[in-house]
Order: structure tokens, then C-alpha cells, then sequence
């Protein structure tokens, strides 16, 4: 009997093919929708499963299936959002467990169906709309609406002013994080996945945010360090990097020694900065779910380097989040959702 890792290997393989058997048996169901869409349609369609695909594939790696089953509802409130019929996704995972079928076999869908069950599952629960980020209870709950509407309407240099207006009055980085940057950056996503804003108002968004953080790090950097070393980090593939900015910050103000790495970090110089600068902690973050597998084989690599004993590796992002199990899944000391939550658990776990 082959392993789930093996299955999954096959699907790659014939990922492609498995999109264009699902998208043809849409359309073939659908026959208005040529007519309405097209080519264009069909290539968006074709387009969308094979994402659709890449997500089973890396649940079925880490045997895993609410991975698959989380992906379904964010993709149900993708559809929602642009008012597309949800049934059309139980129309997709219908005509993907025919195609595996058809081009795989009775064992690779024997083994997908707990998968697709999953997904199906997830699907016929109630679906509660996403709440705003922006809470009441935010103690800067009119900053935050305010510095949002800027960022919206391109005011970089005004949405400056009004986080310099705050540092001048008193309020701390920290109280600026957690309450003006991480909330506001949650709201475009959320923003965002409900069709309300475009791509570019969301790196707009992110890329001022990001300015204006470095503009604060005057205020960040302490005296009284802890003795302790932290690399932080997005793993490779991962192009996301707030948070895990965020996170490397807040170890900063807290007295750790931080070295913060960015962006799509590649493994092999990732473990040599480890090395060079004798880290006692590695805080990874993953926004991508079909980038847990390189993560956990990341962290097996490291585990398995005797000149990196001591290391303890701390994972976040939205992945874990929406997997709260997952961390222990692929071998991490930890998971935390939050900056403050980081330096609470790697001051449990570091010595």
C-alpha cells in the first residue's frame, strides 16, 4: 500500500492533467457557462483548480486533511464574496474525486476520499461571515480606522504624521503594533477576500506600513539585553513578512539580540546563519499552507544538525493559525499567534 507521500508525489505528476479533466467536466455540466465565459473562463477555471489541487496535495503530504478542509471555507468565502453560488465548489470536488479516478486509480482515491469528505464536511456547516478586526475594544480603535482609510486613499505621508502624532503623545511602539499595524494589516486581508479591494490597495497597504515601521526603530532598540539570540524569518517561497517583522521587533524591545532575515529565506543560508551567530531560538513564519511541507522539512534538517542543539524553533502564521495543531504536526518546539505570545513561550522554553 502507498504512503499518503507517495500518493501525493503522483499527484504532482499529474496535477495538470487532473485540472483539465475537472475543468472540462465543469463546463461539460455547465454548458451556459462557455457560452458566458469562454476561453478566458475556462483557462481562470483551469487556473483555480490547479491551486485547488495544490492544497490536497500538501494535506495528503502531511496527512493532514483540515488543511484541505480549511482551504474549502476560505474558498467558499472567496466565492461568497463575489456572488458565486457555493455549490459550485461541491460541484469541483465532486468532479475531483472523478478524475482521480479516472487518471489515478481506485487506490489514490480510496486514500483522497477522507480529503474530499472533509471539504464536504466543512462546506455544509453554517458559514459565519468574518467580523471586522477592528474592535471596540481597541484602546486606538479611531487611529486604527483612521490610518486605515489613509493607506486606502493613498495618503502614505498623512497616515506618517498620524502614527508620529501618537509616538509624540505618549503611546507606546508596542500599543502601535498591536493595536495600528497588525489590526489594520488583518482588516485589508479581510478587505480584500471579501472583493472589496484590489491586490494593489493591499500591497499599497503593506509596503507603507512597512516604511513607517522603519521609521519607529529608533524607538525599539534597548540597553538592557537578556543575553538570548533569535533569527527570525519567512521560510523559502514565503513572500509574506510583516508579521514575522513584527514578531523580530518586539524581541528587540524585549532585550533578545534579533537578526532579522526577511523574506523567502533559503534553507542551506538560513542554517548557516544559525551557525555564525550561535541562535538560541528560530522564529519562522508561514502565511501559505502549500508551504508547510518545506517548513517541516526545514525544521528536520535543523533538528538533525549537532552543531544546532540547543535550538529551539518557534513557528506562526496565518497556517498555524488556521491549524492550531499543526505546529506539533511537523516537529516545532512551539507555536504562537501572536508577537507578544512569541516572546512569552520562548522565554518558557529558552533557557
Amino acid at each position: 500500500m502507498l504512503k499518503n507521500s507517495d500518493i501525493a508525489n503522483q499527484f504532482e505528476e499529474q496535477k495538470n492533467n487532473l485540472a483539465e479533466k475537472i475543468t472540462a467536466l465543469y463546463f461539460a455540466n455547465n454548458k451556459a457557462f462557455e457560452k458566458q465565459y469562454g476561453s478566458a473562463g475556462k483557462k481562470k477555471c483551469f487556473e483555480d483548480v490547479v491551486y485547488h489541487i495544490s492544497f490536497l496535495i500538501e494535506a495528503l503530504r502531511l496527512d493532514f486533511t483540515e488543511i484541505y478542509g480549511q482551504y474549502i471555507l476560505w474558498e467558499a468565502s472567496m466565492l461568497q464574496a463575489q456572488k458565486i453560488p457555493v455549490n459550485d465548489l461541491r460541484e469541483i470536488i465532486r468532479y475531483t474525486q472523478m478524475a482521480i479516478e479516472e487518471i489515478m486509480g481506485k487506490e489514490a482515491l480510496d486514500t483522497v476520499i477522507p480529503y474530499l469528505q472533509k471539504a464536504l464536511n466543512k462546506l455544509s456547516q453554517k458559514q459565519i461571515p468574518a467580523r471586522s478586526f477592528i474592535q471596540p475594544d481597541n484602546p486606538l480603535k479611531n487611529e486604527v480606522e483612521h490610518y486605515l482609510f489613509l493607506l486606502l486613499k493613498s495618503k502614505r505621508k498623512e497616515a506618517t504624521t498620524l502614527i508620529s502624532e501618537l509616538i509624540d503623545r505618549g503611546t507606546t511602539v508596542k500599543s502601535i503594533y498591536q493595536n495600528i499595524f497588525r489590526v489594520s494589516q488583518y482588516e485589508v486581508g479581510l478587505l480584500w477576500q471579501n472583493n472589496k479591494i484590489t491586490v494593489a490597495h493591499e500591497h499599497y497597504c503593506t509596503a507603507a506600513t512597512q516604511l513607517i515601521m522603519s521609521s519607529l526603530y529608533k524607538y525599539i532598540f534597548t540597553n538592557d539585553k537578556k543575553g538570548k539570540t533569535m533569527l527570525a524569518c519567512s521560510i523559502r517561497g514565503e513572500l509574506h513578512e510583516m508579521g514575522i517583522r513584527m514578531v523580530a521587533d518586539f524581541f528587540e524591545m524585549d532585550g533578545w539580540d534579533t537578526y532579522y532575515l526577511g523574506a523567502n529565506m533559503p534553507a542551506e543560508q538560513l542554517e548557516m546563519a544559525l551557525i555564525e551567530q550561535n541562535a538560541d531560538l528560530l522564529a519562522i513564519s508561514v502565511t501559505l499552507p502549500t508551504h508547510i511541507s518545506i517548513a517541516a522539512t526545514l525544521i528536520k534538517n535543523l533538528q538533525a544538525n549537532k552543531q544546532l542543539s540547543k535550538l529551539k524553533i518557534l513557528v506562526g502564521g496565518y497556517s498555524f493559525m488556521q491549524n492550531p495543531q499543526l505546529w506539533q504536526k511537523i516537529g516545532a518546539d512551539g507555536f504562537a499567534d501572536s508577537a507578544e505570545n512569541a516572546i512569552e513561550i520562548a522565554n518558557l522554553i529558552v533557557a
